[in-house]
């Protein structure tokens, strides 16, 4: 009893750990881009810091755009993917 319980527990927390890396997807207009610093904050509020390997040329202030992102344990959101949709 007491190792099913523990299996059951300990899953759970594998569960609650690892949902927070799946990727998610939100579409807004870009209200501020530094692309030195590498973050787009979208109409939302919310402000993404893009990966390295993102480009960022061609992109403006103004732009709808649709940002593939994780949020890391801190709570920062890391943008994956910025697209035009």
């Amino acid at each position: 009893m007491h190792k099913t319980l523990a299996a059951m527990i300990a899953g759970l927390a594998l569960v609650t750990t690892t949902s927070a890396s799946f990727p998610d997807t939100t579409i807004y207009k870009i209200t501020k881009l530094d692309p030195t610093a590498r973050t787009v904050t979208l109409a939302s509020g919310k402000e993404y810091v893009v990966d390295k390997s993102v480009s960022l040329d061609g992109l403006k202030v103004g732009d709808q755009v649709k940002v593939t992102f994780t949020t890391d344990p801190s709570g920062k959101n890391l943008a994956t993917a910025v697209a035009k949709p």
